[in-house]
């Protein structure tokens, strides 16, 4: 299943491969190839996809007036890890003194930054939030995969261990049993 940090790397990657211009085929290719990751994209994460993806573009636009095409690529590819990096960290959840940080580390990854591309990345940051938020929870907290073989005891115990609530989940209600008096 494609992780946040795929999913915004391949955003920047598609701005960049279609110059910052795509027709509405392109876009459902770019859709679909996400699902094919084992995404299932709603309408709403499609909405912040496609916003990600108009904010990238007009970074994108903004950096072909002043930088060539390596230091575009150099943009793009610093801002995607970056926004994942920043929003897996702050769990989409971050206040103005965070807002600074991350603009300070994308000015000391060398990218140039313009009141115009402060309100981009702003865009791209916010998208990318939201999208962040109505991901599924198993990728949330998705770690790498790795194939290490269980011993048959470890694997017994593994499914006998208790299975994370999801957030939010309500706590079991105990009902309170009265004794009918045999009076």
């Amino acid at each position: 299943m494609i992780t946040l940090d795929e999913l915004i790397k391949n955003a920047a990657n598609f701005v960049e491969k279609q110059q910052g211009m795509w027709d509405h085929n392109a876009w459902l290719n770019f859709i679909s190839d996400a699902q094919k990751k084992g995404v299932q994209l709603s309408e709403e994460m499609q909405s912040y996809i496609g916003g990600m993806l108009e904010a990238m573009k007009k970074i994108y636009q903004t950096q072909t007036m002043e930088d060539s095409n390596a230091a575009i690529s150099e943009t793009m590819a610093s801002l995607s890890s970056l926004t994942a990096d920043f929003i897996k960290k702050t769990k989409g959840i971050w206040d103005h003194t965070g807002w600074e940080d991350f603009i300070t580390e994308l000015q000391q990854k060398g990218i140039s930054l313009t009141e115009e591309t402060r309100e981009y990345i702003g865009e791209v940051l916010e998208s990318a939030k939201e999208f962040y938020k109505t991901m599924p929870a198993t990728e949330l907290t998705k770690e790498p995969k790795t194939t290490v073989k269980a011993s048959s005891k470890e694997k017994t115990t593994a499914s006998k261990a208790k299975k994370p609530k999801p957030a939010g989940a309500a706590k079991p209600v105990k009902k309170k049993t009265t004794k009918k008096s045999t009076a």
